[in-house]
């Protein structure tokens, strides 16, 4: 999905640039919301991979503390 959205904001940027070197408003202003909008869903998705990275890492760590109450309690 990120490469998806990279995609589209390059080729947003090349609208863009093309629009400006060509002075034309009606092809500027849509790239421009356009633009703000993908980098607000790359920030999302970003987020979303982020958190669940972290609740993949704290479950693990739950596990690993869990193995280590277990060995902890034989070897007593």
């Amino acid at each position: 999905m990120i490469e998806g959205l990279v995609s589209v904001l390059v080729l947003a940027f090349l609208t863009l640039i093309f629009g400006i070197i060509k002075d034309q408003l009606l092809v500027i202003i849509p790239q421009i919301v356009m633009i703000l909008v993908i980098i607000f869903l790359l920030v999302r998705v970003r987020v979303k991979i982020s958190k669940a990275e972290k609740e993949k890492l704290r479950a693990k760590i739950d596990e690993l503390e869990d193995k280590i109450g277990t060995i902890g309690t034989k070897q007593e």
